[in-house]
């Protein structure tokens, strides 16, 4: 094989690498962590700058893992052939497609994985046990998820909870404590992670049903819509309390401007005649929980800088 050749089957290999970890989804997740790290002033104030910088490389690789995992588990259930192809559910389909094999993808995923925990071992001999007992709980909801927390309805609860452990672990890593103000912030990455992966699931409900799978969108059948807009309902409650309570920058409370897009999310699916008119109300609630994610990580980073 000539060089020229290396180069492309190297490039293929990595869009393969990029297309089965999905590295645009782990956005959330990276926010949650900012927002954390933020949460008690300038993180710099606490620790040099390799700390906070492990703590999102740390989180973003985990959530790399979880999704080439996911895609593993779901090639192996039988799921993934059965779903419909769409840019936010389904998967990555690298393993439907052929482009790889499912042990590699799950060597991918293990790689990925020791990589975030060896990064937590640090953490620990940095900051202490609880950052090791924290990244532990992360990794067992990564390692039930599939085949049990998806399949008793607790999908969309323990996707939440991660949000909130990602904003904790953060902001206990640079400060070293816990407060209920942060878990009660954290609150708010984990509801926005909630509703993204809950909306992604809708496409999914058929196919989640013959495979086994009890995703809250399975559960509510055609009143799907309902338990989106309850979610994101729920979700604007908790910013509006957490800055009225000074638990945020007054700032946060711009995040009412994409969080009121729900509505016209809940209507889409609501009112939709089949997989494009779903897959346009994906897109919309998508570009509202990235809105959702800056806003409130852009008014905590700017009420610990000034």
């Amino acid at each position: 094989m000539t060089l020229g050749g290396e180069s492309t089957g190297l490039t293929r290999r990595l869009k393969a690498y990029v297309r089965l970890t999905r590295p645009i989804t782990a956005l959330s997740t990276v926010l949650a962590a900012i927002g954390g790290l933020f949460y008690a002033g300038n993180p710099l104030d606490y620790a040099g700058i390799h700390i906070p910088l492990l703590v999102v490389i740390g989180v973003a690789l985990a959530h790399f893992s979880v999704n080439a995992l996911n895609d593993y588990l779901d090639y192996k259930s039988g799921l993934d052939l059965l779903t419909p192809r769409t840019p936010f559910s389904g998967g990555s389909k690298v393993l439907v497609d052929g482009i790889m094999k499912p042990a590699e993808a799950l060597g991918v995923s293990l790689a990925l994985l020791l990589l975030a925990l060896a990064i937590g071992l640090y953490l620990t001999l940095y900051r202490g046990l609880l950052v090791l007992v924290l990244a532990v709980t992360g990794a067992l909801i990564i390692a039930t998820y599939n085949k049990l927390l998806v399949r008793i309805g607790l999908g969309e609860i323990a996707v939440w909870a991660k949000g909130v452990l990602v904003f904790v672990g953060a902001h206990y890593t640079i400060t070293g404590f816990i407060t209920l103000e942060a878990v009660a912030v954290g609150m708010v990455y984990g509801g926005v992670s909630a509703l993204i992966l809950y909306a992604n699931f809708i496409p999914d409900v058929e196919a989640d049903r013959v495979v086994g799978r009890r995703t809250l969108p399975v559960l509510l059948g055609g009143k799907a819509w309902l338990g989106y807009l309850m979610i994101s309902l729920t979700l604007t409650l908790i910013l509006v309390l957490l800055v009225s309570l000074r638990l945020l920058s007054p700032l946060a409370i711009l995040a009412l401007i994409p969080l009121a897009l729900t509505s016209k999310v809940a209507l889409k699916l609501k009112t939709s005649r089949g997989l494009e008119d779903i897959v346009g109300a994906l897109a919309l609630n998508t570009r509202v929980c990235r809105g959702v994610d800056v806003i409130v990580t852009a008014s905590i980073v700017i009420e610990a800088l000034l």
